[in-house]
């Protein structure tokens, strides 16, 4: 795996104010990177880039419809996923609404020396998420969720993950931020620096990503989200046991030891079949 961590960031064409200040801020700070052109969901849909949408299961999961904005930030997301595996190189993956904190650089030099054994990190800030420690390195503490937050504003990515995810999204049942925190699904674990990255800029507040309200849903809908709802904390408790017995294991892998490595391939070998259901065919979204 080349160690070189390329970073991209998602921006749409017409948003030049956004990417004048993404420039601006990546330039300042003498980090090379490239601008990735937001995919518009019905682009998404028009090129077929997932095998479904499944707007029914996306009912079931968020207790509303889908919106065109959702379906193409996914596409994007896992457009780069194919990028970061085919080029076999871990990415920084960021959306345009972020604001550097003074220890992004050297976050970024930890996360290349470590992406290869997390998989996953994330890097900007995590409000109301729950997490335990793992080790400390450089200054900075790598900790993995136990209950992890919303949003992909920033994250590094290894070739394995992203080869992980994209094979389980071939169906679109959920936004993607809620894919990636259930890693008690997908079987690839969260982890965060700290200090943080990157926070939320202006722009975080006038979110792309339009016409989200909560559908007027039948009581079986319901009672099924209610049902679903406890199979989601008993999945996230079990596998938040499994990790936490082997912590000590995991802390280990950071130094290179075998019995280490072993353990965290056992917990990272769930299936991702759950996202890959034969579902409804993709319809376009009003």
């Amino acid at each position: 795996m080349e160690r070189y961590l390329r970073v991209a960031v998602i921006n749409m064409a017409s948003h030049a104010d956004r990417r004048a200040a993404t420039a601006g801020l990546l330039g300042e700070a003498g980090i090379e990177f490239d601008f990735f052109p937001a995919i518009r969901g019905e682009d998404a849909i028009s090129k077929s880039l997932f095998d479904r949408i499944d707007e029914h299961e996306f009912l079931l999961n968020t207790g509303r419809n889908i919106t065109a904005g959702e379906i193409g930030c996914y596409a994007s997301h896992r457009a780069l996923w194919r990028k970061c595996a085919k080029e076999n190189r871990p990415y920084v993956i960021m959306e345009d609404d972020f604001r550097l904190l003074d220890s992004f650089e050297a976050a970024l030099s930890v996360s290349r020396s470590i992406i290869g054994s997390a998989g996953f990190i994330r890097l900007q800030t995590d409000l109301r998420a729950k997490k335990c420690e793992v080790t400390r390195i450089d200054g900075f503490v790598l900790s993995r969720f136990t209950k992890p937050p919303h949003g992909l504003m920033c994250y590094c990515i290894s070739p394995d993950t992203a080869r992980r995810f994209v094979a389980a999204t071939c169906v679109l049942v959920e936004p993607v931020d809620i894919f990636t925190k259930k890693y008690w699904d997908h079987g690839q674990p969260m982890y965060v620096l700290t200090p943080h990255a990157v926070t939320a800029s202006t722009y975080h507040s006038t979110t792309t990503i339009t016409g989200r309200k909560k559908a007027t849903k039948p009581l079986a809908v319901a009672a099924h989200r209610f049902l679903r709802k406890i199979g989601l904390h008993i999945r996230r408790w079990r596998f938040n046991w499994r990790l936490r017995h082997d912590r000590n294991l995991i802390a280990d892998n950071w130094l290179g030891l075998e019995s280490a490595a072993k353990s965290a391939e056992q917990l990272m070998t769930q299936p991702a079949s759950r996202y890959n259901r034969r579902t409804s065919p993709a319809r376009a979204v009003k």
